[in-house]
């Protein structure tokens, strides 16, 4: 489709950096539209929206360089979305969305063959019987859907507080930032909840606002 990965260079992780031991590692969970995204997709791409112009033009930049440093030392990184497969059916041409267009966009960004973001796998019933780290679902339950699935991929427990205290959520809405603030956990912009999500939202994001301790 379009060509897409005919002149793009794949990056690998950075080799010479020492991953974390596993008791220190993260887990950053990270937003799509307008967090990872400039401008909010619709939840729906087709036509030019799902060019490589388009997209790459879409991307913040900082965001492949965050990602490739994290999961260099070792750290996990999820992409949670209220993005819905579902929303394909609301247009008659050739379409994308939820897991299937943020899987998309991983792929131009990272290269067609990139295994760093991979969709959950479910059954004929929709049941989920291999968890990947893209969630995408229009639960609008502040994400606790999305949150669910990451603590138990992770076998973590959410009433220890040192569990909870290794997720790391990057946001734009305030209710969610505030529901993980309430589970323990860090916010990776580690201001007021309204200032940490409308961060969030800045062009500006992976470049100058997430400190650099965050993935040290």
């Amino acid at each position: 489709m379009f060509g897409l990965f005919s002149n793009r260079k794949e990056k690998t992780a950075e080799s010479e950096i020492k991953p974390v031991p596993p008791e220190e590692r993260r887990i950053y969970v990270l937003d799509f539209d307008r967090t990872i995204t400039k401008k909010h997709t619709g939840a729906l791409a087709y036509g030019k929206e799902m060019t490589p112009k388009f997209i790459l033009r879409n991307i913040k930049k900082g965001f492949d360089d965050f990602v490739y440093k994290a999961v260099s030392q070792g750290h996990a990184v999820y992409i949670a979305s209220y993005n819905d497969d579902a929303n394909v059916d609301r247009v008659e041409v050739e379409a994308l969305s939820g897991h299937a267009l943020i899987k998309f966009y991983m792929d131009l960004v990272f290269g067609k063959d990139q295994t760093i973001f991979v969709p959950s796998e479910t059954n004929d019933a929709g049941k989920i019987i291999s968890a990947g780290n893209i969630i995408a679902l229009h639960s609008q339950d502040l994400k606790q859907y999305h949150f669910h699935i990451i603590v138990q991929k992770e076998k973590f427990d959410q009433d220890n507080p040192e569990d909870m205290k290794r997720v790391y959520l990057l946001d734009d809405e305030e209710e969610v930032v505030r529901f993980y603030m309430e589970k323990g956990c860090n916010i990776l912009i580690p201001f007021s909840v309204s200032r940490s999500a409308q961060t969030a939202t800045l062009s500006a994001l992976f470049t100058s606002y997430i400190p650099n301790s965050f993935i040290n």
